[in-house]
């Protein structure tokens, strides 16, 4: 069997659920994965899996909804300083262990690592999807995108082959060596049976949407709320969740729809679920607006990207929310056995 070194961003959740999916497929044919993860990733990767080591990563600065771009730089040019050491140990790391094939999931230091030791290396990720998408860009989009499309490119320049999940699929040009599939869920999921008991769940990529409980509570539904941390407990029509709650994916599937922010798993397990999105996309976060952008397009939802407009734009999503439903249902949205196809294709034949 093939020794895999498999490396994961630690900005976001959906990178690590991701990770321990697809370990957990390979472990149970007899592979043996190495995984190399920073932050928040690492944190939740390390309890779940026997072989996990924590390596640096990048991080954003949130701020009312946003990520503070200026900050966010700042925050990681030591990183960026670092790298070549960085590369340097995950080098040994290879050198040591002599593992098989590289993967990473939009983490930029085991691509660079891998090319210099002659390591195959493929990418398995969402952010794959952004340099191929291209609806009309609003103004304050422009830069978000450029920065988006260039993180991706320099992450996955160094790989073989680049597989993104995603709910959506725009066109690829000819003899590109990218493939889409639809989104790898994890198990969790996979063993919910839907249904609507009315509530309403709400997850917050960033706690700093001070206003939104206030907007919440002139509304006729019952909210459970994962988002605020130094929150619990009941407020009106507000039920306050860890955001780390284990209840919470057994609460998307019992609800009646989702309001987040425009990170892609929970949105893909929502519409799997067939649960419509209400969505906040966070500011200067592309990739986050690229997602609502598209849910909006294809009928799975709703995007509002200014509190300002809340009002109106939960009034048109109330009004089309069985539309919204009926064109979920039309669709796939499990690709776990096709990606891990396609990851299984470039391992030694035993």
């Amino acid at each position: 069997m093939a020794r895999i070194l498999y490396s994961c961003c630690g900005e976001g959740q959906g990178h690590s659920s991701r990770v321990l999916t697809v370990t957990h497929a390979l472990t149970r044919l007899g592979h043996e994965v190495k995984i190399l993860a920073s932050h928040k990733a690492f944190k939740v990767l390390q309890p779940r899996l026997p072989d996990v080591h924590e390596i640096p990563g990048f991080t954003f600065v949130y701020q009312n909804n946003r990520v503070e771009l200026l900050a966010s730089f700042w925050g990681n040019l030591p990183l960026v300083r670092e790298r070549r050491r960085i590369i340097r140990e995950i080098v040994k790391t290879i050198e040591d262990w002599q593992p098989h094939l590289a993967i990473t999931d939009f983490e930029p230091f085991l691509p660079r690592a891998a090319e210099l030791t002659g390591l195959r290396c493929i990418s398995l990720d969402h952010q794959g999807v952004i340099p191929f998408s291209r609806p009309a860009l609003p103004l304050d989009q422009q830069i978000p995108a450029l920065a988006a499309r260039s993180v991706v490119w320099l992450t996955d320049y160094h790989t073989e082959a680049h597989f993104a999940t995603s709910f959506y699929y725009p066109p690829l040009p000819a003899g590109t060596n990218v493939e889409f599939f639809p989104p790898i869920l994890r198990e969790k999921v996979l063993n919910i049976t839907p249904r609507n008991d009315g509530h309403v769940v709400v997850y917050q990529t960033s706690s700093s949407v001070s206003q939104l409980p206030e907007l919440l509570k002139q509304l006729p539904f019952q909210f459970k709320v994962f988002a605020y941390e130094e929150r619990e407990g009941q407020d009106g029509n507000i039920t306050y969740f860890p955001r780390a709650d284990e209840r919470f994916i057994e609460e998307v599937g019992s609800a009646a729809w989702v309001l987040t922010n425009g990170g892609y798993t929970l949105m893909s397990e929502a519409l799997y679920l067939g649960k419509p999105v209400f969505s906040l996309p966070v500011a200067w976060q592309f990739e986050q607006w690229l997602n609502a952008r598209y849910l909006h397009d294809l009928g799975y939802g709703l995007m509002c990207d200014d509190l300002r407009d809340f009002p109106g734009k939960m009034q048109e999503f109330l009004g089309q929310r069985d539309r919204y439903r009926e064109n979920i249902l039309r669709q796939n949205f499990f690709g776990n056995a096709r990606a891990l196809a396609r990851v299984r294709s470039f391992l030694p034949a035993t």
